[in-house]
């Protein structure tokens, strides 16, 4: 309705500019030379509009679509009132965003939710807190605790998804990556705000707003979705757990583990539910969902074993019960 009363108004605005052009030209329509005149004016106006439409509206639009409006620092109000009048997609590329964070959570989550209701779809994409990306992602911003919040921020993003019907659960998706994001992004429909990483949190640097159809949008957007399609991030269940086939002579049994990956190797938590499988001499390992290699489960040194409790802890939080194990391609 609203369209359809700017047109009516356009519309009265041009009939009335034709009468009052028709009321002042029609007293002097004898005046000599004053066809020659309408007809050189008339000619000179459609001229000027021919290259108003053929050449400046095109450049308009290509440089607003291409402009770049910058910010000293991302505002998470302004973030959650764009998702409130949210119509297709929110994406969120960080290692962890302030939208989770106690302070700004309560203003998202109801607007999260109404926005899913709107059948809008979401997109988070984090950094896995075990990671060296993570772990250089502290350095920088030390001493902000950047492993804690990583690693809170998937604690919420679980609990949130549980608490969704399961008619949402579809449009709410979430990625853990260990590589860390090419610059943080916070994307809602048509806007996209991205910032470059600093020795401080990006929420306090530099942003830069731009259209997702323009330029410098359709590359970020781009560098997103290749990420997210690609084989690295992993879902929520396969980030926390790992699927594995214990065997101990033909006993076979399945488990679900926590675990960390150091230099490419996977060290499960085999406490407390495979620990008498785990320390048994005969026992096998099959990892589900990857073929049927077989492996065991190796003890560590002690340097790599400090090493391997770190990133325990920073995925999982400090846990002294835990019990780990390399998994190692068995011999023969």
């Amino acid at each position: 309705m609203r369209g359809r009363g700017i047109y009516y108004l356009y519309s009265l605005i041009g009939v009335l500019l034709l009468v009052a052009a028709f009321a002042l030209m029609y007293p002097v329509r004898h005046v000599q030379g004053f066809a020659t005149d309408v007809r050189i004016n008339v000619g000179s106006n459609l001229l000027d509009l021919v290259l108003a439409l053929l050449v400046l509206q095109p450049l308009i639009v290509v440089l607003s679509r291409n402009v770049v409006r910058r910010r000293n620092g991302l505002d998470y109000s302004a973030v959650i009132r764009r998702i409130e009048h949210s119509t297709d997609r929110v994406d969120v590329w960080k290692h962890w965003t302030g939208l989770l964070e106690s302070q700004h959570e309560k203003g998202f989550q109801p607007a999260m939710h109404a926005a899913l209701d709107r059948g809008v779809r979401f997109r988070f994409m984090l950094t896995d807190p075990s990671s060296p990306d993570a772990a250089e992602r502290a350095r920088q911003v030390a001493p902000t605790d950047a492993i804690g919040l990583m690693r809170q921020n998937i604690e919420r993003l679980t609990a949130i998804i549980q608490d969704l019907p399961a008619r949402h659960r579809d449009l709410f998706e979430v990625r853990i990556s260990s590589v860390g994001p090419a610059h943080a992004f916070y994307r809602v429909d048509n806007w996209l705000s991205y910032g470059v990483f600093s020795n401080r949190r990006v929420s306090e640097s530099t942003q830069r707003e731009v259209r997702v159809l323009g330029d410098l949008g359709s590359l970020a957007l781009e560098a997103f979705d290749n990420r997210w399609t690609s084989a690295g991030p992993r879902r929520l269940d396969d980030h926390y757990r790992l699927g594995v086939k214990l065997t101990v002579r033909n006993t076979s049994e399945e488990h679900y583990l926590r675990y960390v990956l150091l230099d490419g190797q996977r060290w499960v938590d085999v406490n407390p539910t495979a620990v008498e499988q785990a320390v048994d001499p005969e026992h096998e390992v099959i990892v589900l969902g990857d073929g049927d290699r077989r492996y065991v489960l190796a003890d560590s040194e002690t340097e790599t074993h400090d090493q391997v409790n770190a990133l325990y802890a920073a995925k999982y939080g400090p846990d002294a019960g835990a019990l780990l194990r390399c998994l190692i391609s068995k011999p023969g």
